[in-house]
């Protein structure tokens, strides 16, 4: 297959795009296998009611992006090719939920991680009493009640378990500035320093969608298509959702250049 070397993100992209981008991922992740690029345009951008023809794939064409692997015999997906993470890569997903905004005053209530390594997928999930009341706007806010975590353990045990899984881990946080704040002081004072490379995601959407105003997790989620987060804000539900955006954003990055995820923005600058 002859390569054809993918096109940089766009600063023209609107969101909209992105999202009709990710539906041409999805439509050949659904079949398995490569398309000739105006049957994909066919199949998943024309519109009952409208006419067939070369406007479709020219569309096409403005919307692959690194995902896409483009050749003589039509649109695949690099991912076909290779893992995410790669071969010998470790990465760990995590978020926390807290009390409140300030590492200092407020603590942790939750704390989920999904660590990837050479296909194995590990999940870990812990509530976390928090040693005082946790205020009613938080409660309303993640459904995590006083009563849910009377009996869990503190922190600083749960921090001691969750330690083997982020071993010789790259580190994946949506807004990473913000877990980071609370679980670092934390690890200090179990003596630990967690200095795990990191990769935000926000940073890497900084590069990967450049035509995107807002790079939360709710923004990130609507321009790759996904479905409503389950549990949104409880701190698995996030994990998943930012494991998903990360997956894309890695190949938009790397566009058929497999790399460590911690290297991506490095070798995508």
């Amino acid at each position: 297959m002859m390569h054809v070397s993918p096109l940089h993100p766009r600063h023209s992209m609107s969101p909209t795009h992105y999202r009709l981008a990710t539906r041409l991922a999805r439509h050949l992740r659904s079949i398995g296998r490569q398309l000739p690029e105006q049957a994909l345009a066919e199949q998943v951008l024309a519109s009952p009611g409208l006419p067939r023809g070369a406007w479709t794939g020219q569309l096409l064409r403005d919307l692959l992006d690194g995902r896409f692997e483009r050749g003589e015999a039509g649109v695949g997906l690099w991912e076909w090719k290779y893992s995410f993470p790669v071969r010998g890569e470790a990465i760990v997903v995590l978020d926390v939920e807290t009390t409140g905004l300030s590492p200092e005053q407020n603590e942790i209530i939750e704390l989920a991680m999904v660590r990837l390594e050479n296909g194995q997928r590990t999940v870990f999930e812990r509530l976390v009493n928090p040693g005082a009341p946790i205020p009613p706007f938080i409660s309303r806010l993640t459904g995590i009640r006083n009563e849910d975590v009377r009996g869990a353990a503190d922190i600083y045990t749960v921090l001691r378990e969750a330690l083997p899984l982020l071993e010789d881990a790259t580190l994946i946080i949506q807004n990473a500035g913000f877990d980071l704040g609370f679980l670092q002081p934390r690890f200090r004072r179990l003596g630990y320093r967690l200095d795990n490379p990191v990769v935000d995601t926000i940073h890497w959407a900084r590069k990967a969608l450049p035509g995107l105003s807002k790079r939360g997790l709710d923004s990130l989620a609507w321009v790759f298509d996904l479905d409503p987060i389950s549990g949104r804000h409880r701190a698995l539900g996030d994990v998943e959702t930012t494991l998903q955006v990360a997956h894309e954003m890695y190949y938009m990055l790397t566009a058929g250049k497999p790399t460590s995820a911690s290297q991506v923005v490095a070798r995508a600058s």
